[in-house]
């Protein structure tokens, strides 16, 4: 039986976040260099989403980076290998894995309000760490990203692209 391409990014996509054992042993997933952080960093052919940082099977940080993102703008695929560097070191991962772990069958209730902020302080640390690597375009790569969103969510229970787009210009200044 064949199974569509949202059902096994789904299946991926869980298995990564949840630290599955079949997601890193079953499935191959070539490892590229993150310059931004430590963390293991792979490329996923079929990523729906843009990028996402997790935990593997072994509770290591992992991040993964969809191949068409990567592929279309690499200024944009540095923004994002920095921003998934910061979910980390943040603590936003194991802040997630924790709180899922206490709220039953309902976790986007008691977790969504804290994903948009988040997401924007992940933001703004990657604009420190590209402001220091000097790396200007790919702050700007995000800015007309996220500005390309415009008045929509950039994900599920995430900020609106024109409140990113500003935040990151905010970060660039306050972080002068």
């Amino acid at each position: 039986m064949r199974l569509t391409l949202w059902t096994w990014a789904a299946i991926l996509s869980l298995g990564l976040f949840c630290g599955s054992a079949y997601a890193r042993s079953s499935l191959w997933l070539p490892e590229i260099d993150n310059p931004y952080c430590a963390i293991t960093t792979y490329v996923y052919p079929e990523l729906p989403e843009q990028a996402m940082s997790t935990i593997d099977r072994d509770d290591q940080p992992a991040i993964v980076l969809s191949a068409t993102t990567m592929s279309k703008s690499r200024p944009y695929a540095n923004f994002l290998m920095a921003h998934e560097c910061c979910h980390h070191t943040l603590g936003h991962v194991g802040r997630w894995r924790r709180e899922l772990g206490h709220m039953g069958p309902q976790p986007f209730f008691y977790i969504a309000p804290a994903l948009k902020g988040m997401e924007l302080e992940a933001d703004c640390c990657a604009v420190r760490i590209l402001k220091r690597a000097k790396r200007p375009e790919s702050i700007e790569a995000a800015q007309q990203t996220m500005a390309a969103f415009g008045t929509k969510a950039t994900g599920a229970h995430y900020p609106t692209g024109i409140e990113r787009s500003e935040y990151i210009a905010e970060c660039v200044t306050s972080t002068e």
